[in-house]
């Protein structure tokens, strides 16, 4: 059976795969695809990567490399296109390219002021965001008054210092992820089913509440960006390339929230993101959401590559971690991260067959260089040329 073309997958449970360079990961896909463990239809995800924002591959070039993966490990049912992107000329090369699923990377456009301001300073800063458009006049009463039952049983309400406070945290962000749906628009006209898209906010420090996260499903809806998934920030103890740390509790009563609220807005999805490291996890993230999820296990693909790297080519994996720990205060910002500068300031120096073991196996390793993956793409051309090789049997 021919491999079906890539297209939107709106309310379906969905997991993200990533393709680094040619290294497809065909097991993830067994395992984690429609017909794997998660049973959720898959999308894989691309990036452009170069310097200064060029790209050594063309994003068609980048579909048609995927589409033979998959055709290779033998794909027959439905499956998404993805891209992560943070520019209008990045969503426009991908739109342009037929892509069906847009991330919009929108944690970097947060304002983190908005809890530390002064009543006065809030109200000077919501007055900001009508006068630039963000905001509708009278865009305040659609929430005032109001409440909405979860299936619960439990009621959200917002008190007026509560919505100016999420209005102006996430105002800039959601005029942005207006400019980049545009983009997709003007390529997207007469080409039938618009691509999915995913508001992503994964792997900041902050940990949302469900007030955060209806704001954001009904400003979305209201403002037509209607997207299929909101990926909130689930906090420092939910880090990227590590065992979640805090309790069971705690994160079954936000995504048991997120996933009421997306149920009360129709087709919506909450996704979760940094998977990698927390597959025990899964079944638990899909209990307490519900059938309305998106499970992010890309970086996953960003592990096996630099995995075969160590093993087979160390002199450049070596050098990958001196870049890595280079821009690694320039690439930690909000992230919720433990490691800190100090804990990276002496990478230690161990022999060829231990760096797998070392930089991969430990928490703090793995935390340098997810963190910093993109970045040394972008930057280095020829460790970028390294890990799109084909990857050798193990």
């Amino acid at each position: 059976m021919p491999l079906p073309a890539p297209t939107p997958l709106a309310s379906r449970a969905t997991v993200a795969l990533g393709r680094t360079g040619m290294h497809f990961p065909a097991d993830a896909l067994r395992e984690t695809g429609d017909t794997g463990e998660t049973g959720c239809a898959p999308v894989v995800m691309h990036r452009l990567i170069g310097t200064d924002g060029a790209t050594d591959e063309d994003p068609r070039e980048m579909l048609a490399a995927t589409a033979e993966a998959l055709e290779s490990a033998g794909h027959e049912s439905a499956w998404g296109a993805g891209c992560e992107v943070r520019t209008t000329a990045e969503t426009e090369a991908f739109a342009a390219a037929g892509f069906t699923w847009f991330s919009f990377a929108l944690g970097g456009e947060i304002d983190s002021r908005a809890s530390l301001l002064s009543l006065d300073e809030l109200d000077a800063a919501v007055v900001a965001l009508e006068d630039s458009g963000c905001y509708q006049p009278e865009w305040h009463t659609r929430y005032t008054d109001r409440e909405w039952q979860l299936a619960s049983g439990r009621n959200l309400r917002f008190a007026d210092e509560t919505l100016a406070r999420v209005a102006v945290k996430f105002g800039r962000a959601l005029a942005h992820a207006g400019q980049l749906q545009q983009a997709i628009r003007t390529l997207w006209s007469g080409h039938g089913t618009a691509p999915d898209i995913e508001l992503s906010f994964a792997g900041r420090r902050d940990r949302w509440n469900g007030e955060e996260f209806l704001f954001l499903a009904l400003e979305s809806a209201r403002s037509g960006l209607c997207p299929v998934c909101i990926s909130p920030s689930l906090g420092m103890a939910w880090q990227p390339g590590a065992e979640y740390a805090g309790g069971e509790g705690e994160i079954e009563s936000l995504l048991v929230s997120a996933g009421e609220i997306a149920a009360l807005a129709g087709s919506l999805k909450v996704g979760v993101h940094h998977l990698a490291g927390k597959e025990r996890l899964v079944s638990s993230a899909k209990r307490f959401v519900g059938p309305r999820i998106h499970l992010d296990f890309e970086e996953n693909a960003w592990l096996a590559a630099l995995d075969d790297l160590a093993r087979l080519q160390p002199e450049l994996f070596r050098r990958w971690l001196c870049v890595a720990q280079e821009m690694f205060p320039f690439a930690a910002g909000d992230k919720a991260l433990a490691i800190t500068e100090e804990d990276i300031r002496i990478l230690p120096q161990v022999e060829d067959a231990d760096l797998s073991a070392t930089f991969l196996a430990d928490v703090r390793g793995r935390q340098l260089l997810l963190s910093t993956f993109p970045d040394v793409l972008r930057r280095e051309r020829i460790l970028r040329e390294a890990i799109s090789a084909e990857p050798r049997p193990r």
